[in-house]
């Protein structure tokens, strides 16, 4: 997260749950203190929850909230009720575009108990694309920017730091899983002597008919089914 001031800022979050906007206090860069257990609770998150943050403008985020198994959480009229958290929004096809930043957080027992959620990262001072790599080096998630140059190639690369430290390869049978659980198959092929892992066929029409915009930051997450078949199931 940056900022003007790298010692405390405040931040404003809004989420697809509502018109209310939180605002929380970011410190040295990758705390969220004062105001992050009030959104936690106003959400109703619980251990295991996914957050992802996404930097609209200076100190504004957009955030998502996932539940473990990787889909959006739904809120419901009477949960908005209960929880203050008015009208749900609808998507604004004008503020659908990518973003500086985008960081991933998992909800712990410790950040709910306490008004305290901290980013693992080990500088302020780092891109944003590093920041995204930094996350999926985690091995359980993948951020995919699709560039104008891939659609026109038909070559989507998977990055280098991800495939190495989950063991995919050219011989890796993988599939694109959407959030209606449809499974979209593609193949993988390498270069660079096995260094560089892309995929070709398939993952264009995935992307067309998910409605996914060229130059936005997409979220996978990486579920394996046996050692050689896995599949990226679609968060964002």
């Amino acid at each position: 997260m940056e900022g003007r001031n790298d010692h405390k800022n405040t931040a404003k979050l809004r989420s697809e749950a509502s018109e209310m906007t939180w605002k929380v206090n970011i410190e040295d860069g990758r705390r969220l203190t004062e105001g992050w257990k009030e959104f936690a609770l106003a959400h109703d998150l619980r251990v295991g929850d996914i957050v992802i943050f996404r930097q609209e403008r200076d100190m504004s985020f957009h955030v998502t909230l996932l539940g473990p198994s990787c889909c959006e959480i739904q809120y419901g009229s009477c949960i908005d009720q209960d929880n203050n958290l008015g009208t749900p929004l609808k998507k604004n096809p004008k503020r659908e575009k990518a973003e500086s930043s985008c960081f991933v957080a998992n909800v712990t027992p410790s950040n709910l108990r306490y008004d305290r959620l901290e980013s693992d990262e080990d500088s302020n001072h780092i891109s944003s694309q590093e920041r995204i790599e930094r996350e999926d080096k985690k091995g359980g998630f993948v951020t995919l920017t699709v560039k104008p140059s891939d659609f026109k190639n038909s070559r989507l690369y998977l990055p280098m730091a991800f495939t190495k430290d989950n063991g995919i390869n050219a011989e890796t049978k993988l599939a694109l899983l959407d959030k209606n659980g449809v499974k979209w198959s593609t193949d993988l092929r390498s270069e660079c002597n096995g260094k560089r892992i892309r995929m070709i066929g398939g993952w264009k029409k995935f992307f067309k008919a998910n409605f996914l915009k060229i130059g936005e930051p997409i979220m996978f997450k990486l579920i394996w089914d046996g050692n050689t078949s896995c599949v990226l199931k679609l968060c964002s």
